[in-house]
């Protein structure tokens, strides 16, 4: 069993749970037994998240991921924890999320 950390920023509150998991187990997996998640797949990419805890995303808003402080590059299915890290799904205006692409 490994440690990671799990946060849910919605931009007006936070939730945050440090749970016990298998190595290599997912963001997505993880994610999904702290919250109600509803999601996009994508073949060959993945999983994307469009709404957590009934918040969706929308032409305003995205749902976003970071893994230890930095933007995630891969679909959080595809994304494997090892010890002790730690993840962030952030509720953000798309034009704060552009800044993460510039």
């Amino acid at each position: 069993m490994i440690k990671v950390k799990a946060k849910i920023d919605f931009g007006t509150s936070e939730k945050t749970k440090t749970v016990d998991v298998q190595n290599g187990t997912t963001v997505f997996d993880v994610l999904n037994t702290i919250a109600t998640v509803e999601y996009q797949e994508y073949a060959g990419t993945g999983k994307m998240i469009t709404s957590i805890d009934n918040i969706a995303q929308n032409s305003s808003y995205s749902w976003m991921y970071f893994v230890d402080d930095k933007l995630a590059s891969v679909a959080c299915d595809k994304y494997a924890l090892t010890e002790d890290s730690s993840f962030t799904f952030k509720y953000m205006s798309n034009e704060e999320a552009l800044k993460y692409f510039s």
